[in-house]
């Protein structure tokens, strides 16, 4: 879509008496298209944005503005939406009266997140279950470490904690543990509410232990503006590529990064990397 073609949609949008959630995000392909930089097909991204919101009453009500905030965040981020890869979704719901969307982005897309970067080898992360043997701490051969030997396969045990890892080229392994508790402790307060924590709850406690993470990985200006809005109110103006971000909680304490090789660094260096 041409910019010209983008104006002649936005403007009979703004003709219409009652334009809908579907109306406004068609016109907005032009600026979809332009953050999206020819990564994905534009018109593929825009069906999968209108199939989710088609899906869902209370997304067809929120604000319109949350809702494109929304989608061009995913647009920037270059991530799918919807359920099919488990990128990014758009989640309904209710503040101070009204019905508005929220972003929140899956495990799957942190993964692809972190991967662009171009500098990290591998990286993943693994459920701690009720009964399996599961060892972390320190000594002066192996410097920090974890021993983790599952009970068995069986994916139905109740989960107690969360390990991400991730292998980076010339500088190592890096590894973060969070128990359930911290965990669940970095849900939004909203999180019973029809939201993925409530649906699927082991991929977003995944999604927190790469969070957890993510200090330590190379610097990525995608994961970082992933990581400042995911899970908050983004607001997109009609024209304008720059989003706003409203947060209503504050960021949770940034749990402590256990690395695989901490006899490299010094005690000093350390203490920068945590207060960094």
């Amino acid at each position: 879509m041409t910019d010209l073609s983008s104006k002649i949609a936005t403007q009979q949008v703004a003709q219409k008496k009652a334009p809908t959630i579907r109306d406004l995000v068609q016109a907005q392909q032009a600026a979809i298209e332009t953050q999206l930089a020819g990564t994905m097909n534009s018109g593929a991204f825009v069906r999968a944005a209108i199939s989710t919101i088609s899906s869902s009453p209370k997304l067809q009500q929120a604000t319109p503005a949350s809702v494109l905030g929304g989608i061009m965040l995913a647009a920037q981020l270059k991530l799918e939406i919807g359920p099919a890869l488990g990128h990014f979704y758009l989640t309904p719901r209710r503040e101070k009266g009204q019905d508005i969307c929220l972003p929140i982005i899956g495990y799957q897309g942190y993964i692809e997140l972190a991967y662009r970067s171009g500098r990290i080898e591998k990286i993943e992360t693994f459920l701690v279950r009720d009964g399996d043997k599961f060892d972390h701490g320190a000594n002066s051969e192996r410097g920090r470490f974890f021993d983790w030997n599952p009970a068995d396969y069986d994916e139905d045990r109740p989960w107690i904690g969360v390990v991400a890892m991730a292998k980076i080229k010339g500088a190592g392994t890096v590894w973060a543990y969070l128990p359930k508790a911290k965990v669940l402790a970095r849900r939004p307060h909203y999180w019973d509410k029809g939201t993925p924590w409530q649906t699927n709850e082991e991929e977003m406690a995944r999604k927190t232990g790469i969070r957890a993470l993510a200090p330590y990985l190379p610097k990525s200006t995608e994961l970082a503006r992933a990581i400042e809005a995911d899970e908050n109110k983004v607001e997109s103006i009609a024209g304008i590529h720059d989003l706003v971000v409203t947060r209503e909680e504050p960021e949770p304490e940034v749990m402590t990064v256990q690395e695989s090789s901490p006899m490299d660094r010094t005690p000093q260096e350390q203490a920068e990397d945590a207060a960094g």
